[in-house]
């Protein structure tokens, strides 16, 4: 078992309402304020609001900001906006980063929203109500746990469908962390999970009961769990991550090396583990290889876009330089075909 220590603390004037840590550092929904901090707990910016800021989410090089009713993209970098942000009545429960760009939100009714990478809105799906999101699977397919605490796949492709996984009912589970999940069922046993969209790849039970948990997480060393009272400790292991008694109210990782939690009086605290800094960077390093390609993806598809409207609007030496840059042989030939017979 890894060893956790305290790295720095702050006291932050709350009410704190959410916390995330990704590569870039920390992020903080504390009062009409989204703050971000870097590994060290120097502020990096501010940006202020006239609502409550209640739940933030970050894709690395941006970020979903829940505030009253809205939804807000920005730059994770620098904190400036990426849209105007959209309002819907009764606002948004959470926001989640899709796989391959963009986002979704679940409404407090039972509409899901998805959103482009820059917060443009794309389209609305009526799933039925939802407890909360899981994850994402794939691109096109969610997972969701519904208010019969069944597990529901929605495949967002074309017309959109939905299938319960199993029949089994879950009274909590954890969000899919690199394609795992906890689960409680009924009886109070633990498990943990690898889904697919019509099951399980592997399931097994964990504990067998005497577990209340509210919220878990992943690290380098596995599944932390925060309890109804505030207590964190380890899913198998009895550590406590050098918390001891003291109770948070917030949790979250980077998913190695990194556990930030905090209060909602504005105690925030970062924790490292010292035999998971190699664990840390390797993950760093993954992450900016992911938005490396991510990045590379949306411009492809911005330039496949451009090409389109070039050919459209017939101008041809354009569509043709564009589809040459992105190796689409079959689409140069097309097109040299067009452009032949206009002349």
């Amino acid at each position: 078992m890894s060893e956790w220590r305290v790295a720095w603390s702050h006291q932050i004037e709350g009410p704190v309402n959410d916390v995330k840590v990704d590569s870039n550092g920390m992020l903080i929904c504390t009062g009409q304020s989204l703050v971000a901090l870097r590994s060290d707990g120097t502020t990096a910016w501010r940006s202020d609001y006239i609502f409550d800021t209640y739940s933030v989410e970050s894709s690395g090089s941006s970020v979903a900001l829940l505030t009253g009713t809205s939804i807000h993209v920005l730059n994770r970098s620098t904190g400036a906006p990426l849209s105007d942000g959209r309002s819907i009545p009764g606002g948004y429960r959470e926001a989640i980063y899709r796989t391959g760009g963009g986002w979704i939100a679940p409404d407090r009714g039972d509409h899901l929203h998805l959103f482009r990478e820059n917060g443009r809105g794309v389209r609305r799906l009526r799933v039925g109500l939802t407890r909360m999101i899981v994850g994402w699977m794939d691109r096109e397919h969610l997972l969701c746990l519904d208010h019969d605490g069944q597990l529901r796949c929605v495949r967002l492709h074309g017309e959109h469908a939905q299938r319960i996984i199993e029949n089994r009912r879950w009274t909590w589970c954890s969000r899919l962390s690199n394609g795992r999940m906890l689960m409680l069922d009924s009886s109070g046993a633990l498990f943990e999970g690898v889904p697919n969209p019509f099951g399980w790849d592997e399931i097994s039970r964990i504990s067998d009961g005497g577990i209340d948990p509210h919220r878990a997480i992943r690290a380098g060393d596995g599944w932390w769990i925060m309890d109804l009272e505030g207590r964190i400790y380890h899913s198998i292991e009895d550590t406590d991550a050098g918390f001891g008694e003291d109770c948070v109210d917030i949790i979250h990782s980077d998913g190695s090396g990194v556990i930030v939690s905090a209060t909602r009086e504005g105690l925030i605290r970062w924790s490292e583990s010292p035999s998971l800094s190699g664990a840390r960077m390797e993950n760093l390093r993954s992450l900016q290889t992911e938005e490396r390609r991510r990045l590379d993806w949306m411009q492809r598809t911005s330039m496949f876009e451009s090409a389109q409207e070039a050919e459209e609007e017939g101008l041809w030496s354009r569509a043709l330089e564009l589809y040459r840059a992105l190796g689409r042989e079959e689409d140069v030939r097309r097109v040299l075909g067009l452009q032949e017979g206009s002349e």
